[in-house]
């Protein structure tokens, strides 16, 4: 006897992945939107055009259907971001300078944001909305799994400023996350308010203007260590 599926077997795999896929980007495309909490089973349904008994069959809860929206580029996107360290390293035979781990960190989440397609866009602005929420907030606590991209690039901060304080290089860094944040969730603050002057769609600028200001910062925490 052959062990090999049947046709009508192929056909209803294919059929589940696709709708698991259809949950997923639908699921990543509004919680990219709304937030976790703005975003209804319903809505994914709605969106993906599934039956929501399907998603439950499929995921389970909405925290499940989370925890696989994440779940599902979390590796890829490490090792880009990984991998940008990584070329600046090997740039360097000694310290990196702080610029360059600037563009570094900046880089990858902005290529992702505007050149890498929907799905991507919607990703790494879901990462913002999770990164904006409280620490001790269950839900956003799936995004911490990234706390191993950020440990490798404070270690590189720290070890291009050997003189500084780790305290005031866990702040240069935080600040540097929250200016990536805002980007990433589309705020378009600096457009408005220098009405048209700052452009925060252009990623060249964006990281020159990032660079220049977060260099300056970092560089101040020499005066400050103790």
């Amino acid at each position: 006897m052959s062990s090999k599926p049947s046709a009508s077997v192929k056909v209803s795999q294919k059929r589940s992945l696709e709708t698991k896929k259809g949950i997923l980007d639908a699921a990543e495309r509004l919680f990219s939107e709304r937030g976790f909490h703005g975003t209804s089973m319903r809505d994914i349904t709605a969106l993906s055009g599934s039956r929501i008994s399907l998603c439950y069959y499929h995921f389970g809860t909405k925290d499940d259907v989370l925890q696989a929206v994440v779940d599902r580029r979390a590796e890829e996107h490490m090792e880009y971001m990984l991998a940008s360290l990584g070329r600046a390293i090997a740039t360097y035979e000694e310290c990196v300078p702080v610029s360059v781990l600037i563009e570094a960190f900046m880089r990858p989440c902005l290529e992702r944001h505007h050149n890498s397609g929907p799905g991507w866009h919607n990703y790494v602005r879901l990462l913002a909305h999770l990164a904006s929420e409280s620490a001790s907030s269950e839900y956003a606590q799936k995004f911490f799994q990234y706390d191993s991209v950020n440990e490798a690039f404070f270690a590189e901060f720290k070890r291009s400023l050997p003189e500084a304080a780790d305290v005031s290089i866990h702040w240069g860094f935080y600040f540097l996350q929250t200016a990536n944040i805002n980007l990433l969730l589309d705020t378009h603050l600096a457009d408005h308010q220098s009405k048209g002057q700052c452009n925060s769609s252009d990623i060249e600028l964006v990281i020159e203007s990032v660079k220049t200001f977060f260099n300056a910062g970092f560089g101040g925490t020499l005066n400050t260590a103790t």
